[in-house]
């Protein structure tokens, strides 16, 4: 992970915020990466409309101006809180408090900071896990606009030696393995490769994939650097045994790649392991993190 130079938090905030905000600081602390973290402030049109009303374009700009000053305050404060908890003096985060619509202020961030990752809680009840198509998550990925991180509620950094990776006995995942392997070379731990099938169809053919994929990876796994494994549950039982069942602390999927034929569309497999994923969750924009050798 120590390849990992730039990365951006999105705070909104709240309780969730709160331990995103505690999770990205630790992972910049052990990439040694600089951290930035974003608040959006967005009034609503109808606090425009009445601001606007009552003291014009002038008193709602000043009132727009003492937001942002008291989101950075207690950000600053919250910051502090974390420090203290982590056990060390001062961590060094830069601030970024806006003005705009959420999503475009977070991806355009992340565009003009060139961020590696972009870190979102991934609560259900908070603004960035809403349905497919208003999930800010979701959109960015989609959109391709940055490597995203989701954190679910209420996961802590203790350590990342466990990375696991879904995989569709494509050629064009290898590379993608590759840079994997790269991403864990500083756990000294194998990436564990995830392929799924639908409860009750693990054919012959699917085990004629892995055969032959495994002939392709014979190095990589004579050296312990990956494993293979077939999940026959559904989907979200997968999703949500990968911490019990495979002691993982990192799962990385392609950004919307198609995954498998069984499912509807090229967005339905990542939309099901966002909405279920209870261990953070890399979503990888293709070529976005410059992994060294």
């Amino acid at each position: 992970m120590k390849h990992i130079n730039n990365i951006l938090i999105v705070s909104e905030l709240n309780k969730e915020s709160y331990e995103t905000l505690a999770y990205g600081i630790t992972l910049g602390l052990l990439c040694n990466a600089k951290v930035s973290c974003i608040h959006v402030v967005s009034p609503s049109p109808i606090d425009i409309i009445k601001e606007q009303f009552i003291s014009g374009t002038k008193g709602y700009n000043e009132a727009l101006r003492k937001a942002k000053m008291q989101s950075e305050g207690l950000l600053s404060h919250i910051i502090d809180i974390i420090a203290s908890e982590l056990g060390i003096g001062e961590i060094d985060v830069d601030l970024k408090i806006v003005s705009g619509q959420l999503s475009k202020s977070i991806m355009s961030e992340a565009e003009s900071s060139k961020a590696d990752i972009v870190i979102i809680g991934s609560d259900a009840g908070s603004r960035f896990s809403r349905t497919p198509h208003t999930n800010l998550a979701i959109n960015m990925i989609k959109l391709e606009k940055a490597n995203v991180l989701l954190v679910p509620k209420g996961f802590r950094m203790e350590r990342i030696e466990q990375i696991g990776a879904f995989i569709n006995f494509e050629m064009d995942d290898l590379r993608f393995i590759h840079r994997l392997i790269k991403l864990a070379k500083s756990t000294e731990e194998e990436v564990k490769l995830i392929y799924v099938t639908q409860k009750g169809e693990l054919t012959e053919q699917v085990h004629q994939l892995k055969h032959n994929f495994q002939r392709i990876l014979k190095s990589e796994l004579s050296e312990n650097k990956i494993s293979v494994n077939l999940e026959t549950d559904n989907l979200p039982n997968v999703v949500n045994g990968l911490k019990t069942k495979h002691n993982i602390d990192l799962m990385v999927i392609r950004a919307y790649k198609r995954h498998w034929d069984i499912y509807n569309s090229s967005t339905s497999f990542a939309d099901s392991v966002i909405k279920n994923i209870k261990c953070p969750l890399l979503v990888l924009k293709q070529d976005r993190i410059n992994i060294k050798a």
